[in-house]
């Protein structure tokens, strides 16, 4: 079983029904000894694949029951090192494939000779707080421990905070700038990576990219996340490459 960071597979598992296939993303990376996919519990089947596999219930049980994988599945996604420079951006539940991608980063750049065309990756991360993924903090973390070239560059935006500031965001962002100016990491995330109050402004982020990258002809952009947010970002890159210069490719995914 070989597959790539960003691909996915779809999975059944017989106690829950005898023709139902589901797909999900891959969350583990290549080089990884176990397959591993993070599955949110919103409906029914996956509410119940939850509940089957609580430790919880199963006692009497001699083993858990089967999962059945199906794959891997290719898609956008798994192309981002062929770009010199790839933007990724994930958002809500739809971060799993970045997941495997940043993973995947952290292996690459411990081996020496390993050479390939993508230069540096911008990694945006929207999400209305990042309680909701832990796990995604941790792996955040990592690469940044790993990134002595400064190969990625990490930005989280948090939606729960209104975008045109209150008294409370306002006295929330005086004291974030500080403690990330002090500490040199985020006082909500404990991250290096900058954190910022709102929904992002995907143009003007993607404007300053290519300005930080004049000789850069093609840009690889990809997304995985609510439609609100892929929809928005596809119509920013649609905007800039009517204009003269870089263009943008924009591949996504709808979660």
């Amino acid at each position: 079983f070989d597959y790539k960071s960003g691909q996915w597979v779809r999975i059944a598992c017989l106690e829950l029904g005898e023709n139902e296939y589901h797909p999900f993303t891959i969350s583990s990376a290549p080089h990884e000894e176990y397959l591993s996919l993070h599955i949110r519990a919103v409906g029914p089947w996956t509410y119940n694949l939850r509940n089957l596999y609580d430790p919880d219930n199963l006692e009497g049980k001699l083993a858990y029951p089967s999962v059945y994988v199906d794959g891997p599945y290719g898609e956008g996604h798994q192309d981002w090192y062929r770009y010199e420079v790839a933007i990724l951006v994930g958002g809500g539940i739809g971060v799993t494939p970045f997941a495997s991608i940043l993973k995947d980063i952290v292996h690459k750049s411990k081996i020496a000779d390993l050479r390939f065309p993508c230069k540096k990756v911008y990694f945006l991360w929207v999400t209305r707080t990042q309680k909701q993924f832990e796990w995604m903090t941790d792996i955040i973390r990592e690469v940044e421990n790993v990134d002595s070239n400064q190969f990625m560059d990490t930005h989280i935006f948090v939606t729960q905070f209104k975008e045109k500031f209150d008294l409370r965001t306002t006295m929330l962002y005086i004291c974030e700038r500080h403690f990330q100016k002090v500490a040199g990491k985020s006082l909500f995330t404990g991250l290096s990576a900058v954190t910022h109050f709102g929904r992002p402004n995907f143009q003007d982020f993607l404007k300053s990219v290519r300005s930080e990258h004049p000789n850069v002809r093609t840009f690889g952009v990809f997304s995985c996340g609510p439609p609100n947010m892929t929809n928005n970002l596809d119509g920013a890159c649609t905007n800039l490459n009517k204009q003269e210069g870089a263009t943008f490719n924009h591949h996504f995914e709808n979660f």
